[in-house]
């Protein structure tokens, strides 16, 4: 269990250091406190599990150089550290400028004590409403399974009595839903699509075969429904075992893409492809869809016309499709993704192909290649649905073989100037450059894409040329511009003050 940030500054229980927050300010409202520690270590971060208000006196901090006191902020951000509040009463100075940029750029609440501030006292305070919270919670929740088993003794297997309680219980939407997205059953009043949704899979026999879910409105307490959805799983997996049992054949189809997704391979990857009606040397290729808010999608019946063996699986907020190909060829793999692209086509999903895998052996890097082509199509702000790994070859290449810091070092290398000049300007120079070269350094059909005026494209591309140093073409820098352009789309980082 935690506390806002916000409820703990309203309580007043900092008031006697008068608290000023002058870094993260918006991230208080949202910022949640599960535990207050106060240390004067420096080297706390590795100590420290995340979600703490770290409260400290400051002397050391302040002693300390601005790129270390960068580094201390840096090193509790990425613990996951809450918040940080340093007491600078008594030292005749702020908080430096360096260390309040920091924690702005690290999205890290900063609190100034102006005043001394009792940290043992503060520390207890809000450490008791802590545990308080923990301990309503799981009273709530041992109430709430006594009721199921009760109701389950009374009520035989069905899901919606279950269901119903649940729902009264906490004044929230209940429902299960298969592993395809498939509504089991449901109860409680309805909520907006923007609610919340918190979710626990269902085993049966060890194999996850639904998902419950627990939809809250504004005013719902998550933690709390987090603890009680720990708790009550098994109650309501102990019900649909007894009530719906999938076939042995939907068990193995959806162990094997769970398996596939986990990285999993061997003899168990052989023998549920086999027990799945699925050729283990088959060539075939994976997709990902990002599901609806609601967990309603159509996705799967609409692919299984397009291609019968097709084998969909819902897992947390995707849906993990297997797609088997008649042959490992180019031709094969346009057809499975028109029929991925047909399938999602006005549902307002968005979703990415994998490359071929040659055998369901190769199955577990398609799948991580369609994850990340999914996220680097997103990132680019393609205009495509269904992104194609193909058409990200070279981020993906780059992703998985150079380290960050040489693809930095490449982009800007190569377009570091244009892109600032980009920036400042909030022009289009960078675009231009990709369409002309994606075209092949045709004018005409770059006009056409971009809706300019030959004379407008011209125009850009003498300041391009500009910048660069001259008209790449001909002086074998086509090709560096090429892979740097589509490292942008990738997500490449520029230094803000590059080195002369």
């Amino acid at each position: 269990m935690s506390l806002l940030l916000s409820e703990i500054l309203a309580s007043g229980v900092l008031t006697a250091g008068a608290p000023q927050v002058v870094a993260g300010e918006r991230a208080v409202d949202t910022t949640r406190v599960r535990w207050v520690h106060s240390s004067e270590v420096l080297e706390i971060a590795p100590l420290l599990s995340g979600g703490e208000l770290l409260l400290t006196g400051g002397v050391a901090l302040l002693a300390l150089k601005p790129a270390a006191q960068v580094e201390y902020v840096w090193s509790l951000a990425s613990r996951g550290v809450a918040a940080l509040a340093v007491e600078t009463a008594g030292s005749g100075r702020h908080l430096p400028a360096e260390l309040v940029a920091a924690a702005e750029e690290a999205g890290l609440p900063l609190l100034e004590l102006r005043q001394v501030v009792p940290f043992v006292e503060v520390a207890e305070e809000v450490n008791r409403r802590v545990v308080s919270a923990q301990v309503a919670a799981l009273r709530i929740a041992d109430q709430l399974s006594q009721a199921l088993t009760e109701r389950l003794a009374s009520s035989g297997t069905a899901l919606e009595p279950l269901l119903a309680v649940i729902a009264e219980t906490l004044g929230v939407h209940v429902r299960v839903l298969d592993t395809r997205g498939g509504l089991l059953g449901q109860a409680g009043p309805e909520q907006p699509p923007e609610a919340r949704s918190l979710g626990a899979e269902l085993a049966v026999s060890g194999i996850g075969v639904a998902q419950l879910e627990l939809v809250g409105g504004d005013d719902a307490d998550v933690e709390t429904l987090e603890t009680v959805l720990a708790r009550v799983r098994s109650i309501v997996a102990l019900a649909l075992a007894r009530h719906s049992r999938p076939s042995l054949t939907r068990l193995a189809e959806d162990e094997l893409v769970r398996l596939i997704g986990a990285g999993g391979g061997g003899e168990r990857l052989l023998e549920l492809s086999q027990a799945g009606g699925v050729d283990p040397e088959q060539p075939l290729v994976m997709a990902v869809v990002r599901r609806p808010a609601d967990g309603h999608v159509d996705t799967e019946q609409r692919t299984r016309r397009a291609l019968p063996s097709t084998l969909v699986v819902a897992h947390g907020e995707w849906l993990e499709i297997l797609m088997p190909l008649r042959a490992a060829t180019q031709a094969e793999r346009a057809r499975a993704l028109i029929a991925l692209r047909t399938a999602v086509a006005g549902t307002g999903l968005t979703g990415a192909l994998g490359p071929t895998a040659a055998t369901v052996r190769q199955a577990s890097f398609s799948l991580a290649e369609a994850r990340t082509t999914w996220r680097l199509g997103r990132s680019s702000k393609g205009t495509d649905a269904v992104y194609d790994a193909s058409d990200f070859l070279v981020e993906r290449m780059a992703e998985r073989s150079l380290s960050r810091g040489v693809v930095d070092a490449l982009v800007e290398e190569a377009l570091g100037e244009l892109v600032r000049l980009d920036q400042r300007s909030g022009g289009e120079l960078v675009r231009t450059l990709d369409v002309w070269i994606s075209t092949g350094c045709n004018a005409t059909e770059s006009a056409q894409i971009l809706f300019l005026e030959r004379q407008s494209l011209h125009k850009r591309l003498r300041r391009i040329f500009q910048v660069l140093g001259g008209d790449p073409r001909g002086r074998g820098q086509l090709a560096a511009l090429a892979l740097a352009l589509r490292l942008v789309r990738g997500g490449a980082q520029l230094r803000d003050d590059p080195r002369p």
